[in-house]
């Protein structure tokens, strides 16, 4: 292949940075925030529910 090539497929390659730990925290959160969001609403739904069928 033409050398030129090779150079124009490599220098348009982003160069891959690590993971900043700003953005890891966020995305740990962001996750957290999430499940915990999910984790309530089921916890509310069950509430709700039993209370609907206690007096069966």
């Amino acid at each position: 292949m033409n050398p030129d090539i090779n150079e124009v497929i490599l220098r348009s390659k982003p160069i891959k940075e690590p993971m900043s730990f700003e953005r890891l925290k966020f995305l740990c959160y962001f996750v957290a925030g999430m499940v915990a969001m999910v984790m309530v609403f089921v916890a509310v739904y069950m509430i709700i529910y039993f209370m609907g069928t206690a007096g069966r």
